[in-house]
């Protein structure tokens, strides 16, 4: 009877650590998707036109400026 309860002991141990092994790698490609959407150059890509006209704008603004 010991020998069976040490073996399901050490299966659920070996389930419960692989289960948090998955865990850590879902945690890890979500903070990188999030990161990949937080960054600017995220933006930038998605919306290129807007971000040359308002480059542009500023550095119009800034050229008038003087």
């Amino acid at each position: 009877m010991g020998t069976s309860r040490t073996n399901n002991e050490e299966a659920l141990r070996l389930a419960i650590g692989r289960r948090e092994d998955d865990l850590d790698d879902a945690l890890k490609d979500l903070v990188a998707a999030a990161e990949a959407r937080a960054s600017v150059g995220h933006y930038v890509a998605r919306y290129p036109w807007q971000f040359l006209f308002g480059g542009l704008a500023l550095g119009l603004w800034l050229g008038l400026r003087r």
